[in-house]
C-alpha cells in the first residue's frame, strides 16, 4: 500500500471539553490528544476493495444506519445480528480517540462489561481490524480529510448527516456524565456552536461528504429522511450495495429498525457495549436511544435568546451551501 503523508498540523487546544484536545487542519478539527500520535494511522489505514464505511458525527444516527447497513449486506440475518453486539460486527475505528480515558500507548485493550457474546476485553480496532476476516464493516466519526485519501476509490461509503441543532441535544446528554458538573445544554451549546466539542466543526464535517456526494461509492443520507421513510431509505441503501429485498422484507426491515425495537434491542442500544464501561447509559436523560425526534431540538433551546442564537448559527452556516437543512 502508498505510504500518504499525514498533510495536517496539529496545535494543542486549551479549553476543549471533557479531555485534553488538539486542532486539527484548516479546518480545526477538535480531536483529543490521543489522536496525535494516531493521525498517520487513520490516514493510512489499509484498505480492502469489499469494505464498507459508515461515516457521520455522533449522534447523527449513525447506530441506526449501522444497523441498516449489516443487516442488508448480511441478507438480514435478524438472530445473528441480536447475539453480536454492534462493536463487534462494526467497529468504530478510532475508538481510542473518541473514548482515550481507559487507553494508552502501551494498552491497546480494556475490561467489556457485555454478556450477549463478546470478547472478553475490547481490543482496539486499529489492533484487530487488520486481522478480521473480509467484508470489514468500519463506522468512523472522523471527516472524510482525516481518512485516507484513496477512501472512497477503494470502498463503499455511507454517510449520514443530521440537523445540527439536534445533534447538539442529543451529543449534550450522551457526554453529560463525562462533563464537569457546571457544564449545563446551555453552556454546551455554546462550545458546540464555537467549535470547541470533540469532532467539530460540525458543518465543514458535514460539507466534506456532501462535496462527493456525487461519487459512485458514496451514499449521503440524512437522520430526517430515514427518520420520514424509512423504506425508502432502505430501498436506496439496497441499491447501492446492490442488494434486491421484497417488500415484505424491508416492512420487516423497518420494523426491525423501529424506534422502541431499537431502544430495547441489547446488541445497539448501549448497554452491551463500549459505552456501559463509562456509565453514561442508566437513565433516561443520558440514554444511548434516546428520543430520536426529528426537531426535538427546540424542546431544549428554552429561552428566545438561545433559539435566535441557533438559528443565526444555521443562517450563517446555510448561506453558501444547498445543504439538506431547513432553519
Amino acid at each position: 500500500m502508498e505510504k500518504y503523508r499525514f498533510p495536517y498540523d496539529i496545535e494543542n487546544l486549551k479549553d476543549g471539553w471533557p479531555w485534553d484536545s488538539e486542532r486539527v487542519g484548516p479546518k480545526r478539527y477538535v480531536l483529543s490528544s490521543t489522536y496525535r500520535d494516531l493521525a498517520s494511522t487513520f490516514y493510512n489505514f489499509e484498505l480492502r476493495p469489499d469494505d464498507v464505511f459508515l461515516l457521520g458525527f455522533p449522534r447523527s444516527g449513525t447506530t441506526r444506519c449501522q444497523e441498516s447497513m449489516w443487516l442488508i449486506n448480511n441478507n438480514l440475518e435478524y438472530e445473528k445480528s441480536k447475539s453480536i453486539v454492534i462493536d463487534e460486527r462494526c467497529p468504530l475505528l478510532e475508538l481510542e480517540v473518541q473514548f482515550p480515558t481507559p487507553f494508552s500507548s502501551e494498552n491497546s485493550e480494556f475490561q467489556n462489561p457485555g454478556t450477549i457474546h463478546s470478547s472478553k476485553k475490547i481490543i482496539s480496532p486499529l489492533k484487530s481490524l487488520p486481522n478480521a476476516p473480509s467484508p470489514r464493516f468500519i463506522k468512523s466519526h472522523l471527516p472524510l480529510s482525516l481518512l485516507p485519501p484513496n477512501l472512497l476509490d477503494t470502498t463503499k461509503v455511507v454517510y449520514i448527516a443530521r440537523d445540527p441543532r439536534d445533534v447538539a441535544v442529543s451529543y449534550y446528554y450522551i457526554m453529560k456524565r463525562l462533563l464537569p458538573d457546571d457544564i449545563d445544554f446551555e453552556k454546551f451549546w455554546g462550545a458546540f456552536r464555537d467549535d470547541k466539542i470533540l469532532l467539530t466543526p460540525i458543518f465543514e464535517h458535514i460539507k466534506e461528504a456532501w462535496g462527493q456526494r456525487g461519487h459512485h461509492n458514496m451514499r449521503f443520507l440524512t437522520y430526517e429522511d430515514m427518520s420520514k421513510d424509512l423504506a425508502s431509505t432502505l430501498r436506496q441503501m439496497s441499491e447501492f450495495f446492490g442488494k434486491e429485498y421484497s417488500e415484505e422484507q424491508i416492512r420487516g426491515l423497518c420494523e426491525h429498525l423501529s424506534f422502541d425495537k431499537f431502544k430495547t434491542n441489547k446488541s445497539v442500544n448501549g448497554e452491551q457495549t463500549v459505552l456501559k464501561t463509562f456509565d453514561i447509559i442508566n437513565d433516561s436523560d443520558c440514554a444511548f436511544i434516546r428520543r430520536g425526534k426529528v426537531g426535538g431540538w427546540e424542546d431544549y433551546f428554552n429561552s428566545e435568546q438561545l433559539k435566535e442564537s441557533a438559528n443565526r448559527w444555521m443562517s450563517e452556516n446555510l448561506a453558501s451551501t444547498d445543504l439538506p437543512f431547513s432553519i
